[in-house]
């Protein structure tokens, strides 16, 4: 339904290389260029400039990508619900991040399915990059995110302050223990892998205290929570992680917080969807439905 020129101009600012867009969207160089010029003429407004052999945008580019970004997404809805046998049938696509995916939103989905039956609901759950290109394509229409983005590109909520903690077996020496950071570098550190949410959350917060993963006597990768935490039940090592995703083991005895002295970490996990989209009352109603669950959840907020 989008302009093909629009769809042009969206990958340009992609790709950065007329060349490469051609090959992509398999058309000429010069078509890619008659479709950039054609938009500029039709905007008033040279929408890329050169500098130093590199392409970038112009300040009027960046605000029609960012235009163009929310029509593609509004485009993609649109096409989705015409096909929809029931179009009064509420359809929520969204993703999420792995912790907010795996230990926060499950019970907040399961209220959202009992209040809406015949809801069609559709959740993915990746890193927070692949989540917002996934917004900017209109695959999804909401995200949910723990990590690092730019808060200029996107509308977005404040979803939940969470309360980032380490935590040990309770055989370890260090169970419930007031110790510094600085007392647990002699330990195997186990990490998820570069790229996750949680692992950037702690390596700015050892950067904070002029520490680093190699600070660490061993350090462990592992793809998957499930199984850091019962490396770390089984007194193989200890973990960071987010008191929400260890709350089953920290309740019934498996892990066990440690208590480090001047540290307080808490992070926040947000609600992110693209300006200017045209379904924002109901992604709204969404964010209002599931922040207000979550509230209704938890005794106290983390502070």
């Amino acid at each position: 339904m989008l302009d093909f020129r629009i769809l042009t101009f969206l990958d340009l600012c992609e790709t950065k290389s007329y060349t490469k867009t051609a090959d992509r969207l398999h058309l000429t160089q010069p078509a890619v260029s008659q479709h950039i010029r054609h938009l500029e003429k039709e905007l008033g407004a040279p929408l890329f400039r050169y500098a130093a052999k590199s392409l970038s945008l112009t300040h009027k580019g960046e605000l029609f990508r960012e235009y163009a970004q929310s029509m593609q997404a509004n485009s993609e809805k649109i096409a989705a619900r015409m096909k929809e046998a029931e179009p009064s049938r509420p359809v929520l696509t969204m993703g999420a991040t792995l912790t907010i995916g795996e230990y926060v939103l499950p019970p907040l989905l399961t209220a959202y399915l009992k209040e809406y039956p015949d809801a069609d609901l559709h959740l993915y759950v990746n890193n927070t990059q692949t989540l917002l290109e996934k917004l900017r394509r209109g695959e999804i229409s909401m995200a949910f995110i723990e990590g690092a983005f730019e808060k200029a590109d996107y509308a977005w909520r404040l979803f939940s302050r969470e309360e980032f903690i380490p935590v040990c077996s309770p055989r370890s020496p260090y169970a419930k223990k007031a110790v510094s950071l600085d007392d647990l570098t002699g330990e195997r550190l186990i990490v998820r892998e570069k790229g996750s949410g949680t692992r950037q959350v702690l390596e700015t917060i050892l950067h904070e205290h002029s520490l680093s993963l190699a600070s660490f006597a061993h350090v462990s990768e592992v793809g998957n929570f499930a199984a850091i935490k019962r490396l770390v039940a089984d007194h193989l090592g200890i973990t960071f992680l987010y008191r929400e995703a260890a709350a089953h083991e920290l309740s019934e005895g498996s892990l066990s917080p440690i208590l480090l002295e001047g540290f307080h970490a808490v992070r926040e996990f947000h609600f992110v969807y693209l300006k200017h989209n045209i379904f924002e009352k109901e992604i709204l109603e969404a964010f209002s439905f599931f922040a207000g669950r979550l509230k209704g959840s938890r005794p106290t907020p983390y502070e």
